[in-house]
């Protein structure tokens, strides 16, 4: 390289070396400077929990601002602003109303972490002290409407009145003169299209006397939002069914039924729903049965969390026998079954009058003789005399069985 060459060389060198000795000297053996901050909010610990667990609130002094002017090294000072410096009033210890001054502390809080602030000094700031004004909290309820619109699904139903908003209410708190203005808590919710219940939470707009919406930051809320249940239901028609419990003379093949209704419509959760098309009203012992005049009501047993849309909750079953006859026989053959061993069985009822129903050419061949009265001792272990209800067996005649109440018959056990 050239004599020239080198010159160029070294003088880089010299510069760089140079520069880098006075960011050195600049940074670590004290060079400082100033640095003015204005406008920079006072923080007021426990503002918003002690003083209102106490009944009290800041009212005055609240948007204090201070002007303060820092010094330190370059490198610290120079990048700081008013948002890096945090200054707070401690209100923890305010136990009563009335106007106060607190003297003020200041951190250094860069992007959410404190920085070590040694090497800063605070050479002079606006307010010696924070002036503010502590008053009685003042609190009142306002109930939360929720207004739906939109037309739901079809095949679905909104079922409004089990409608529901949690909390109900809520609880404002602040000056008399800001939190009378309100009078209610309003959510719009639009259900167009729904074809499932909504739940979810939505903010509110805050109403005077006169619907119009109230804009004030200074009021306090209980809840800053409000889960709200709109109930939104599928609609189905279920059939009514019965079933019938068969015996000799007795038989669902000879009779004509029908209900007064044979379905209902109801709403309810897809998911209560999905499965069932039917509901099984009872099981109706034909035996039992002489006459519709007998015959209650049926109830109709909605599925769980359904609403029932028919209005209806019973109906009524009418039952007409075809092709049988019904008359009166004097039996006088009782016996027993399931006797235990060295059990003796004494009848004291000698006759009963029992009901038979079947074909007329099947009735005209029935003989008291055929027609056997069972009483079971199963559950009769020990001595005494007893009345129980028994069986009316009809031998060779399988089309004819007893019909109406069952017959009963007094007897004794004896060793």
């Amino acid at each position: 390289m050239s004599e020239k060459g080198n010159r160029i060389v070294y003088l880089a060198l010299s510069l760089l070396l140079a520069i880098a000795f006075w960011l050195y000297v600049d940074d670590w053996l004290g060079s400082t400077t100033t640095k003015e901050l204005t406008g920079i909010p006072v923080e007021f610990i426990g503002a918003e929990d002690t003083l209102p667990s106490r009944g009290l609130m800041l009212t005055e002094g609240e948007d204090t601002t201070m002007d303060v002017k820092l010094s330190g090294p370059r490198t610290v000072i120079s990048g700081l602003d008013k948002n890096d410096l945090i200054i707070q009033v401690n209100l923890t210890n305010v136990t009563a109303v009335g106007t106060f001054s607190y003297p003020w502390t200041w951190d250094v809080v860069i992007a959410g972490n404190l920085r070590d602030k040694s090497g800063i000094s605070l050479e002079k700031a606006s307010l010696s002290t924070v002036t503010f004004q502590v008053s009685p909290l003042y609190s009142k309820q306002v109930p939360v409407s929720v207004n739906v619109n939109g037309e739901v699904a079809d095949g679905h139903i909104y079922m409004a009145e089990r409608l529901a908003a949690d909390p109900s209410v809520l609880t404002l708190s602040g000056k008399e003169e800001d939190v009378d203005q309100v009078e209610s808590a309003r959510i719009a919710v639009d259900l167009t299209d729904a074809n499932a219940t909504l739940q979810r939470e939505f903010a509110y707009e805050l109403l005077d006397a006169d619907g119009n919406v109230v804009e004030n930051d200074k009021i306090r809320v209980s809840d800053r939002r409000v889960l709200v249940t709109a109930p939104v239901y599928i609609v189905k028609d279920l059939a009514l069914k019965v079933k019938f419990k068969e015996s000799p003379g007795s038989k669902e093949e000879n009779i004509r039924w029908d209900l007064e209704y044979d379905t209902i419509t109801v709403a309810g959760e897809p998911a209560s729903l999905e499965n069932v098309s039917e509901i099984l009203l009872d099981e109706i012992d034909l035996s039992k049965v002489l006459s519709d005049d007998g015959l209650e009501p049926l109830e109709i047993g909605i599925p769980a969390g359904c609403v029932n849309l028919s209005g209806f909750t019973t109906t009524k079953i009418s039952i007409r026998f075809r092709g049988l006859d019904t008359r009166t026989f004097t039996a006088t053959n009782i016996t027993a079954v399931n006797i235990s061993e060295g059990q003796i069985f004494s009848k004291m009822t000698n006759s009963v009058d029992v009901m038979l129903r079947g074909p007329a050419s099947e009735l005209d061949q029935v003989t008291p003789e055929d027609i056997r009265i069972v009483v079971d001792l199963a559950e009769f272990y020990s001595n005494g005399t007893f009345s129980s209800p028994a069986i009316v067996l009809v031998d060779g005649h399988d089309q004819v069985g007893a019909v109406g109440e069952p017959c009963t018959v007094a007897f004794k056990i004896t060793s």
